[in-house]
């Protein structure tokens, strides 16, 4: 198995998560997916450092930041809601358990974009703050209030879809 080989076994996963959650479209996801690595392996022999996951996820979010912003001028479909509740749906899960999991997949999408992606990078896949803000091109203050923001959303909007306001 070739260099790169390796390479994509151990990020391919971990990114295409990181864009489902913040596309929240699989078609969406898997043209970025397919840019995203097809750079990487471009460049893969230009690339500098030894942080491989750091490399590939700066790919990704300007990637996606690219296209939110193509799509911001050429709107071509909003995302369908169907999709949103189906998506979550993993065929292992009891019923109530794939219900909330939608309902956060759906608080997810509710984000705005900034505060989804550097969420997703901490919360999700493991960032510090201080690589999510790198990542993101922000300060480590902005990129810690963009999280708590963002998880003082999903609780609000969780909290009314799930009614556990008596709970808070």
């Amino acid at each position: 198995m070739g260099e790169f080989d390796e390479f994509f076994g151990a990020h391919a996963g971990p990114v295409w998560n990181y864009l489902r959650r913040l596309t929240g479209d699989r078609e969406r996801s898997a043209d970025l997916f397919q840019r995203i690595f097809l750079k990487a392996w471009t460049h893969f022999s230009a690339r500098t450092g030894t942080n491989d996951r750091a490399w590939i996820f700066t790919i990704a979010v300007n990637e996606a930041r690219d296209e939110m912003r193509r799509r911001r001028r050429d709107p071509v479909r909003p995302t369908d809601p169907e999709e949103l509740r189906t998506r979550a749906a993993a065929p292992g899960l009891a019923p109530e358990d794939r219900e909330l999991v939608g309902e956060v997949m759906r608080g997810l999408e509710e984000l705005p974009a900034h505060q989804r992606e550097i969420f997703l990078l901490v919360r999700y896949h493991g960032f510090t703050f201080a690589e999510a803000a790198a990542l993101s091109g922000v300060g480590l203050s902005a990129a810690k209030m963009a999280v708590a923001r963002a998880h003082e959303k999903l609780v609000r909007v969780l909290a009314g879809r799930l009614h556990l306001g008596s709970l808070l």
